[in-house]
């Protein structure tokens, strides 16, 4: 399985899009990999985590062959992981020969009625024939062709319908955890009832340094260091396990390198923009 991150910050983007604080001007001064862009990522070349506006440029960063996806897994309905518009140009005239004509998409019912306002906007019938929604619920295992999907539910913004994917193919199976808080205790009892074990996780780290509580709808690294370690104590993880902190805000001041620091304390990576990982 390759895994690969195509953006990795929180939603106003690293540099910021309007920021002017010292953290996104040292960002736009040493470039690389302190540029990062909204977070999505792709498993092989045919499965998409989230659809944010920053897609089409990821697509020409990393050179990602759309037209080749045959599924796309949606976390929640925030604009900077669902950005629905994009569907849009997903055939007729604005898309030819097209290597996999229909797309899978599994959601929560709130992303699915965001998407039914663009529907109701003027998508052309050809290209809603090819866009089939799976609504999803937590606990529960899907089927995405030869990958094996099991939302659970996030702590993050109430009406969301926000999940976190447990995706499997074969036998090596990952962990993407973004938009969350600490796990819901529900989630822990059901990794740990079906024993699920993880060649990667990914874990939301928005806050870095900054101190958040565990009812807060996303993470830092104090967070991610005690989910982790229960984890490890459930056996679902161990030291073969590859262990990455993802979706920065410019506020906690994402640099490369100050992460990779921080990190290396907890025993993690750190993803960025284009990273890939052979799992």
């Amino acid at each position: 399985m390759k895994f690969t991150y195509l953006g990795t910050a929180a939603a106003e983007g690293f540099p910021a899009i309007f920021c002017n604080c010292k953290f996104c001007n040292r960002a736009r001064q040493i470039g690389g990999k302190n540029i990062r862009t909204r977070s999505q990522a792709l498993i092989n070349d045919d499965l998409l985590l989230d659809i944010p506006s920053d897609t089409y440029a990821h697509s020409l960063n990393f050179d990602v062959r759309l037209d080749k996806i045959k599924y796309l897994l949606i976390t929640h309905s925030h604009s900077d992981h669902f950005s629905p518009n994009e569907f849009l140009m997903r055939g007729s005239c604005f898309a030819h020969n097209m290597e996999s004509k229909k797309l899978n998409v599994f959601s929560g019912n709130h992303v699915y009625s965001e998407y039914q306002k663009i529907v109701c906007s003027g998508m052309e019938q050809e290209v809603y024939d090819n866009i089939l929604f799976n609504i999803v619920k937590p606990f529960e295992t899907y089927q995405a062709g030869r990958y094996s999907v099991i939302p659970l539910p996030a702590r993050h913004q109430s009406g969301t319908d926000a999940f976190i994917y447990v995706i499997s193919e074969e036998k090596k199976s990952v962990l993407y955890a973004h938009d969350t808080g600490y796990f819901y205790p529900e989630v822990f009892d059901f990794l740990k009832t079906n024993k699920i074990y993880f060649d990667l996780i990914s874990m939301d780290c928005t806050n870095i340094d900054i101190p958040i509580s565990d009812q807060g709808s996303h993470m830092g690294l104090e967070n991610v260091a005690r989910a982790t370690e229960l984890l490890r104590c459930m056996g679902v993880i161990n030291s073969k396990t590859k262990k990455y902190i993802n979706h920065f805000s410019h506020n906690a001041n994402p640099t490369h390198d100050r992460l990779t620091a921080l990190a290396q304390k907890i025993g993690y990576d750190v993803a960025f923009d284009g990273l890939t990982v052979e799992v």
